[in-house]
């Protein structure tokens, strides 16, 4: 059965935003003729979203021949037949995609081999042009961002710890860097030495989804941060007391993994831990089985990520 996912923030109405994933889920084969959708109350309440929105989507997708309400059966997905089947809806908007990219590309002045190639190498990650890129933080940060840009880019990546980037093996290795990243904490301090190389600087912006996360999770539950080194607590600390904090009386740490006294208060009393990966080991060790642990493998936001990628792709 489909699974609708709404957005309140971006423009699309809710219909539109239904209608796009139902054609989406057709062309993708997730959903055949005849399949049965979510009722229209399963579907407000799951979105939560008023019953007679859901019900005036639904009619308008079954006047424009989608879907077949059936009283006291629910609604399927409409059996199409004639020149007007779902795999020629597939066929055509295929043709459209390729066509009106295509020439959004020509207008753009790329040559039509040139897209092709740009094409393949977007989609398959071959024949991109090679980077290698020095992330400057500390050091827990810096280790745990080289090793997801590693793994989402296969670029060549240096970490680079604040504290040694006076060290001649670091200056030799910021020689040979094609673009040198940091986060926006340390901004002021790593632009004088992105300047001195005369190398770009991008800064890395943290994913918003992992915030997002651990503040709809600390309403109503004990919520602990589990990092490696202190000097790594200050972004975390910025935003998550300032932002956070205020809104509930549930219990919130953030502890470096020395802290052994807050350590021993979070596996005692915290409901759901969040875990650097670099101290994922040794937490899970000293935690109950039922403790609920989570940690992350992205932290870094899709819009750098998609930034280093054109960087990449286009140089």
């Amino acid at each position: 059965m489909i699974r609708f996912n709404l957005d309140k923030d971006v423009k699309l109405s809710y219909y539109e935003q239904i209608k796009g994933q139902l054609l989406s889920a057709i062309y993708c084969g997730k959903i055949n003729q005849g399949d049965k959708l979510p009722s229209i109350r399963e579907l407000a309440e799951a979105l939560d979203v008023n019953y007679k929105t859901i019900r005036s989507i639904y009619q308008r997708l079954a006047r424009e021949n989608y879907i077949d309400i059936i009283k006291g059966s629910g609604a399927f997905l409409q059996e199409r037949g004639g020149e007007n089947t779902y795999e020629q809806m597939r066929r055509r908007a295929i043709f459209r995609l390729l066509s009106d990219t295509a020439e959004k590309a020509r207008q753009l002045g790329v040559p039509a081999p040139r897209f092709a190639h740009l094409l393949e190498s977007y989609t398959t990650g071959n024949n991109l042009r090679k980077v290698v890129l020095g992330v400057v933080d500390h050091e827990e940060e810096a280790l745990i961002f080289s090793e997801e840009l590693k793994e989402r880019l296969r670029a060549e990546v240096v970490p680079i710890s604040l504290t040694e980037i006076d060290s001649e093996a670091v200056q030799e290795q910021l020689k040979n860097v094609d673009y040198i990243l940091t986060t926006s904490w340390h901004l002021e301090q790593v632009t004088p030495l992105a300047n001195r190389f005369g190398k770009p600087l991008v800064e890395i912006k943290p994913s918003h989804a992992i915030y997002q996360e651990i503040l709809s999770n600390a309403r109503d539950r004990n919520i602990a941060i589990v990092i490696k080194d202190e000097k790594t607590m200050h972004a975390s600390w910025d935003i998550f007391m300032n932002i956070f904090y205020p809104s509930t009386e549930k219990k919130f740490w953030i502890a470096p993994i020395d802290r052994h006294d807050l350590i021993d208060e979070i596996i005692r009393e915290a409901d759901l831990i969040f875990v650097s990966p670099m101290c994922w080991d040794e937490i899970r060790k000293r935690t109950p089985a039922e403790r609920e642990l989570k940690t992350y493998e992205n932290f870094i936001s899709e819009e750098t990520i998609n930034l280093l990628r054109e960087l990449q792709l286009l140089g």
